[in-house]
């Protein structure tokens, strides 16, 4: 199977702090449901759509190729933002640390077009540039790809302009508060029988 998928990889996981990670890169996503990692996994997504697999230890986010084509540092963390087009023959790596850049490649059909920075460990045994990325994918989210089972669980996002990510976030507060008032008010009439 020839692999066409895109993405941020972050060696940490954000699943219970994905608010900053939003503020970080400056997007904001609306939770839409929760989905399998083979469907995240599977080819290009559609450029509002946000698919995240949270490992132990990282952050898999699949996106369109527009948005993975330039390095996406994260302070205080290290991140691969990559494009991987097995059919097309393109491939595309930006490696930061600590938020700042230290490895780029640029590949269309066997020729590089970009190579810069200080080579990756990987790169002592291999050139093959996808080799390089699926590897590099795995040291940073802290487990090989190819070890996540299919049905794990990913979450599906989509991409919101600030508006709407505040509108969704306020009508989200206040159904919890009526939630919690509703509870009250429960625990009340129970009382009232004691």
């Amino acid at each position: 199977m020839a692999y066409n998928i895109s993405g941020l990889v972050i060696n940490k996981n954000y699943k219970d702090n994905l608010e900053s990670l939003q503020k970080e890169l400056g997007w904001f996503l609306q939770k839409e449901e929760e989905i399998s990692f083979e469907l995240a996994s599977s080819n290009w997504k559609d450029n509002k759509i946000c698919d995240i697999y949270f490992s132990e230890q990282g952050t898999l986010m699949f996106m369109s190729t527009d948005l993975c084509s330039e390095p996406l540092p994260v302070k205080r963390q290290n991140t691969l933002s990559f494009t991987l087009s097995e059919s097309e023959m393109s491939f595309d790596l930006n490696y930061c640390e600590r938020g700042a850049l230290e490895r780029s490649i640029m590949e269309v059909e066997n020729n590089r077009i970009t190579d810069d920075g200080e080579k990756l460990d990987i790169e002592d045994n291999t050139e093959d540039t996808a080799e390089i990325i699926w590897d590099q994918l795995g040291v940073v989210l802290g487990k090989s790809f190819w070890d996540i089972e299919l049905e794990e669980k990913a979450v599906r996002y989509r991409f919101v302009c600030e508006e709407e990510f505040r509108k969704v976030e306020a009508e989200t507060e206040v159904e919890a508060e009526v939630e919690a008032e509703a509870k009250v008010e429960e625990n009340k009439w129970w009382e009232f029988w004691k």
